[in-house]
């Protein structure tokens, strides 16, 4: 009791961690706001407040027959697209049953568009179609090859890997792929990047622009209207090393796209040219650099404002980069995710031959426990440190048990409520963790310290 009386105290509080992820600095250099470490914890869509993630249905709500290659969603007939490794094609119509309506021309992951009340999709071959009839997948015979589709001047237009050229169907006919000269209207195509040997991976609009990703590392501006005499491309930036295709995506006014040097952005500037290329996440980019791979993956989640990026073979880790915020977290699933979709009012994640809902009311993967971890900055002194106090507070829909650390002690706490303790240890480093297996959010942990 002497020994604790002797000392000046100074409390140590961690509370509103905002700042997200930041292993660029050393653990006792990184802000207030920051953590070395934050494992299956996501910022609040309204909020903002850091919350566990939910976990996956124990349920699967679609099984096929093949493992799925990607998802799709049109929000404007509430439709999720189904593509699968055998190249089957299934569309569910407003949550009912899955329906078989074809087949894949090509073998690449599908990209989709929205054109003419109809879903265009690009697969690595020839141009197809989803009229959300009968029918089914419809192919356009004389399209070009293409693994990239998009809507743009009031013609859908195509690009495929090895072709440096970005072709356009006529006006308002996605599937009019006839060129006349004499009539501005056909068929057109542009070459992007004259003497660029690099391939096309990714096409994203910025304000009233296509920006143009290739591989060589140069990025292309195509200016102009549904007139091709109006075209321009001029290229805004060399040496930023996109990687994967379509691992870019437009926030705003802005995109933001993976490069080998980690996530870089473009935004709009008041310099000549207009449109800059930019670090933003220097803080965390060693999680994405770190053992990366040729083909990432980047899923968009508007409304949660995030993105989530698969860097490396590892099919259940995750990075997840709130935008509006700027900050990352990690997630780690217990299966192995292939895509990703955001429905009208859901999350559908596709894992092997199975479709799971990713949502806050479930608290395990399936049937899998989900590890939270969080370690905000270290703690040192000008000597070693007494701690003297330890006050938690958390808050969760489900009774539970989380245990904090500081280095040399390690108590479980409640998830669901405040607990205060005393304790008398000294330590030249407070290192705090916290760990659970119980979805829960950080209120506050308060550690009365002194030096000694």
């Amino acid at each position: 009791m002497k020994r604790i009386a002797k000392h000046a105290t100074t409390n140590i509080t961690f509370s509103g961690l905002t700042g997200g992820i930041n292993i660029a600095q050393s653990p006792e250099q990184i802000g207030e706001t920051e953590m070395q470490e934050c494992e299956n914890f996501i910022y609040d869509q309204n909020s903002k407040r850091l919350v566990g993630r939910g976990g996956l249905s124990p349920d699967t709500l679609y099984s096929f027959d093949s493992d799925i290659k990607e998802l799709s969603y049109d929000v404007g007939t509430n439709t999720v697209m189904s593509f699968l490794e055998d190249k089957s094609t299934f569309s569910i119509i407003d949550g009912a049953k899955a329906v078989n309506i074809g087949s894949m021309t090509g073998d690449s992951i599908p990209t989709t568009a929205k054109f003419q009340n109809k879903l265009w999709i690009a697969s690595g071959a020839k141009l197809q179609f989803y009229a959300f009839d009968d029918k089914g997948i419809q192919t356009v015979t004389d399209s070009p090859l293409c693994d990239i589709c998009f809507q743009r001047f009031a013609r859908l237009f195509l690009t495929k890997t090895g072709d440096d050229n970005a072709y356009f169907s006529g006006i308002g006919d996605g599937a009019y792929w006839k060129e006349d000269t004499n009539d501005a209207s056909t068929k057109q195509w542009t070459e992007i990047g004259y003497g660029d040997d690099g391939d096309i991976i990714g096409v994203v609009p910025l304000a009233t622009d296509l920006m143009f990703l290739k591989s060589s590392g140069k990025i292309y501006q195509l200016v102009g209207d549904a007139t091709p005499d109006s075209w321009q491309i001029n290229m805004i930036a060399s040496d930023v090393d996109p990687i994967g295709l379509q691992c870019a995506t437009n926030i705003g006014s802005s995109v933001v796209f993976l490069s080998m040097q980690g996530l870089r952005g473009l935004a709009t500037v008041q310099d000549y040219g207009n449109i800059a290329a930019q670090d933003i996440g220097d803080n965390f980019n060693s999680l994405i650099t770190t053992s990366m791979v040729s083909n990432p993956r980047v899923f968009k989640l508007k409304r949660h404002r995030m993105i989530l990026i698969r860097p490396t073979s590892d099919y259940r880790f995750f990075i997840a980069y709130n935008y509006l915020l700027g900050v990352a977290t990690v997630l780690r699933f217990g299966v192995p995710i292939t895509s990703i979709i955001e429905t009208a009012n859901e999350i559908w994640v596709a894992s092997g031959k199975n479709i799971y809902k990713w949502d806050k009311a479930y608290t395990k993967d399936v049937d899998m426990a989900i590890n939270y971890k969080m370690k905000p900055r270290d703690v040192i002194g000008s000597n070693e440190l007494l701690v003297k106090a330890l006050d938690t507070k958390f808050t969760s829909d489900h009774a539970g048990i989380a245990t904090v650390s500081t280095g040399k002690l390690s108590v479980n706490v409640p998830t669901n409520s405040r607990k205060k303790l005393r304790c008398n240890h000294s330590t030249d480093c407070i290192s705090l963790e916290v760990t659970s297996n119980n979805r829960f959010e950080l209120d506050h942990i308060a550690i009365e310290v002194a030096d000694l």
